[in-house]
């Protein structure tokens, strides 16, 4: 019985592993996402974005990249999160989006159209779309 237990287990553990479908996240309670989309025929290896209200510096997302420094893939979504504490409540906040085009952070293109948005509900998704078949002509849409 033990046996026929363990066997049951495992094989329960090993499908659930195996589910074909997709779940959208929902963000935590206080939370708030800003999901990056490659759309360009550029190389990408990362992100960083800074951001401000009020006209005042508010931080910025440290940066983020694959672990192991591969290239962001053309349709490939990247997902910054950021907490409640990082912004003032019901204000306009604008995004500064730098894009990583060489590898190690070597080369770096900051966007010259920054996102502006209005953070009245902290849990949601805000998704920005990077077009652009050149470094010179990177933009967000």
């Amino acid at each position: 019985m033990k046996k026929v237990s363990l066997i049951t287990t495992v094989m329960l553990l090993i499908l659930s592993g195996c589910n074909q479908y997709s779940r959208a996240d929902i963000p935590a309670e206080g939370t708030f996402h800003l999901a990056l989309i490659n759309n360009t025929e550029v190389d990408v290896y990362g992100y960083e974005v800074s951001y401000s209200q009020d006209g005042t510096h508010r931080g910025g997302s440290g940066g983020g990249q694959y672990a192991d420094n591969s290239k962001i893939k053309k349709g490939d979504m990247f997902t910054l999160d950021f907490n409640h504490v990082n912004f003032l409540p019901d204000k306009e906040v604008t995004f500064v989006i730098t894009v990583f085009t060489g590898e190690h952070q070597t080369e770096k293109v900051t966007l010259s159209s920054p996102v502006t948005t209005m953070l009245s509900n902290l849990e949601s998704i805000y998704y920005v779309e990077i077009t652009g078949d050149s470094t010179k002509n990177l933009s967000v849409h």
